[in-house]
């Protein structure tokens, strides 16, 4: 990488880290607002239901405000009246765990002065509590008094701890007994636990919870990871170019020894293909004068006595009129593939015309020749043919001496096909023997 990209990636990093702390510092804030005009559910409770109990509790609307109207009275040992928000059901409720700071504004007095009030979040957690009781929530508690901080109080969430009472009657592992606050089902605001009888009204006018949306350590986490996986793709970056450039001569070496090979396999390839019809994969014509050329050159010994099978699909043009040219070409292909699986590998197959094939038998006379076609004649009746079409050839067969043109031989051959197709078709004649 050069120095310039480096800097470049630098200062991109630097910006984002600044711009990533002065957004988490002065932005990036999560809040959750409970007051009069929220769409939690809100009821009050009292002492009544419980043995003696006889304290009312009232819930009234004054302005932006909700206000709990509480005739404390001194049936039960220790009387209450309560203002409870519902956050949820369980066994999900609200998660609160993202949240760093509780905001509360509210007041609380008596008919002398002004009184302490209770907050408490209930959490419910699969291990310990019940669905359907209550009492099974964990209960996390924070107490003060409102005439204490007329424009409002907010500390840390970590300061609302669970209750010691409900510490003392559920006992738990010490790995369950700390704050939790990932399953919150209610918030309730709630008279202190030692106050004179009497009315007691509590005003709230909003409660308020604040978090980040990305703590501050996760947040710093999140960036040392950049920087560090940043700087470590980077320098795997510049091992792999140094490397690529290591090796980049003796790619090019081997990149043109593959071209090379490349190309004398394409200039193969084309030779096959100028030699070989490309439908049915039998020689044409030029592919037979070459075989030929390369067999006389070695020694014509193996070569002669020959003999030339000449044979033609009968009645071809009907198949490609009624079927389409798409299973005339599919009926090549067969023929060609029975042929070769009916003959010798030196027998050379060679598609003459479009349905005209010529099969050069060598070192094979008449008479052996001719009971090969006779053999090919009989597999067709049997073969599978494209469409279930029935298939059969007509087969002429000639001679070819030592000195005699093969055009000579093959046209006698063609004559000898004909007499069979004018004879009925599917059958095997041999040409006249040469004087």
């Amino acid at each position: 990488m050069s120095i310039q990209w480096w800097r470049r990636l630098l200062m991109a990093l630097l910006a984002i880290t600044v711009t990533t702390l002065a957004w988490n510092r002065w932005g990036m804030e999560h809040r959750l607002v409970i007051d009069a005009n929220s769409r939690w559910p809100v009821h009050v409770t009292d002492d009544r239901s419980l043995d003696g109990g006889d304290s009312v509790a009232r819930l009234r609307r004054d302005d932006q405000r909700l206000l709990l109207e509480c005739e404390l009275g001194n049936g039960y040992q220790y009387p209450f009246c309560e203002l409870q928000f519902v956050l949820g059901s369980p066994p999900q409720g609200l998660d609160l765990s993202d949240f760093d700071t509780l905001d509360l504004t509210m007041s609380a007095y008596s008919a002398t002065a002004g009184v302490p009030v209770r907050v408490f979040i209930r959490n419910f957690n699969p291990r310990y509590s019940r669905e359907g009781d209550d009492g099974s929530l964990k209960v996390h508690e924070i107490a003060f008094t409102p005439s204490h901080y007329p424009g409002g109080l907010a500390f840390p969430l970590a300061r609302v701890v669970v209750a010691s009472w409900w510490v003392d009657e559920h006992p738990l592992p010490l790995e369950l007994s700390g704050q939790e606050l990932t399953h919150a089902i209610s918030l309730a605001v709630a008279t202190a636990g030692k106050v004179e009888p009497g009315l007691q009204t509590i005003g709230i006018e909003r409660i308020e919870l604040r978090g980040k949306w990305i703590s501050a350590g996760t947040l710093g986490l999140g960036l040392v990871g950049m920087w560090g996986g940043t700087m470590l793709v980077c320098l795997v970056l510049d091992s792999l170019a140094a490397r690529r450039r290591l090796r980049h001569s003796t790619a090019l070496q081997t990149s043109l020894r593959k071209l090379n090979a490349t190309l004398q396999s394409q200039a193969e390839s084309l030779a096959q293909q100028a030699r070989h019809d490309a439908l049915s994969g039998a020689l044409n014509r030029h592919g037979l004068t070459e075989a030929l050329l390369g067999q006389t050159r070695q020694s014509d010994t193996k070569l002669f006595p020959a003999t030339l099978i000449f044979f033609d699909i009968d009645h071809f043009k009907q198949v490609n009129d009624t079927q389409g040219h798409a299973v005339g070409d599919q009926v090549i292909r067969c023929l060609a593939e029975l042929v070769r699986h009916q003959v010798q590998r030196d027998d050379l197959l060679t598609r003459w015309g479009g349905e005209e094939f010529v099969l050069l038998c060598q070192n094979t006379p008449v008479a052996e020749a001719a009971r090969v076609a006779e053999r090919l004649r009989q597999a067709m009746t049997t073969a599978a043919w494209p469409q279930g079409l029935k298939i059969s050839c007509s087969f002429g067969v000639a001679e070819w001496r030592r000195g005699q043109e093969l055009d000579a031989a093959i046209e006698r051959a063609d004559a000898a096909m004909y007499r069979a197709k004018q004879a009925g078709r599917d059958r095997v004649v041999c040409a006249e023997p040469l004087a």
